[in-house]
């Protein structure tokens, strides 16, 4: 323990005070009233989390200008924390790194990248960072692959065979008779059922209730929140921090589109997942 506390303490301790900058719910709230994206832009500015990555660029004016330097923002917090990690601790974040959204909307996510981070995480010889990252990683797993069958059936109605073909071929805790159980529903109450016998919710008492991106995020906060608890001298914190970031920036982008086209307050926090 001691060891793990001198090894851990100063990164862990970076990106906890990296996380008391992040926006608070009222900070989004008072967003989703603003009229103009130039009130964000002044909104964010005066930010701590914000406010050093405007130096110098006075001319923002622009929803596209002010995300690219939102985007920027979670660069800065990554090379930050990579140059405070150890040489075990750097290898951890470089398998983290495809998934942040530092350049562009989009991150290099795909079935691959998991598969190549599974083999990855097997490969770690300290086996107490190697169970932390396969609850992490197959976690996310799990979930990524249970939306997008959710998705792909009731959004876009692909045949089984097709939605099989985009999901990632790894199992953390629900098995591959439970995958192509999911895949067989037709219903959403079919679905839900079969989810409610998955080791998420068997045994637990808990309705199940799918509400896609809305599930996985409530799922993912639980796991992160659990295992910070566990095992608060570890990696953990560090890719808790990664993942709320990247939420927040998520919910800077939707608001800034909903103010530019004038959406109503109420509409722009239900897509922000506030209500």
């Amino acid at each position: 323990m001691a060891e793990e506390l001198l090894g851990y303490s100063g990164l862990v301790t970076k990106a906890r005070a990296m996380r008391g900058r992040l926006l608070k719910r009222e900070d989004f709230e008072r967003i989703t009233e603003f009229q103009t994206v130039q009130e964000t832009i002044s909104f964010l500015k005066e930010q701590e989390s914000y406010g050093s990555i405007y130096g110098g660029h006075e001319e923002i004016q622009h929803r596209g200008q002010v995300e690219e330097l939102i985007y920027h923002s979670i660069w800065e917090d990554y090379r930050k924390l990579y140059r405070f990690g150890n040489q075990s601790q750097r290898r951890v974040m470089e398998l983290y790194l495809p998934q942040l959204q530092f350049q562009t909307m989009s991150s290099e996510v795909d079935a691959a990248y998991f598969v190549r981070i599974w083999k990855e995480i097997g490969r770690f010889s300290d086996k107490k960072a190697q169970s932390i990252l396969q609850e992490i990683f197959g976690t996310q797993i799990d979930w990524l692959n249970i939306m997008w069958i959710y998705r792909a059936q009731h959004f876009f109605h692909q045949k089984p065979e097709s939605i099989r073909t985009i999901l990632i071929p790894v199992h953390y805790k629900v098995r591959k008779e439970e995958i192509s159980q999911l895949l067989e529903t037709e219903f959403s109450e079919e679905f839900e059922e079969v989810l409610g016998n998955t080791v998420y919710f068997r045994g637990k008492g808990e309705t199940v209730r799918i509400q896609d991106e809305i599930s996985y995020h409530q799922v993912m906060e639980k796991m992160y929140r659990r295992i910070c608890r566990r095992e608060p001298f570890s990696m953990a914190p560090v890719l808790y921090y990664f993942y709320l970031k990247e939420l927040e920036i998520a919910h800077l982008t939707t608001a800034l589109e909903g103010i530019r086209y004038q959406l109503p307050p109420k509409d722009i926090r239900k897509m922000i997942l506030m209500e």
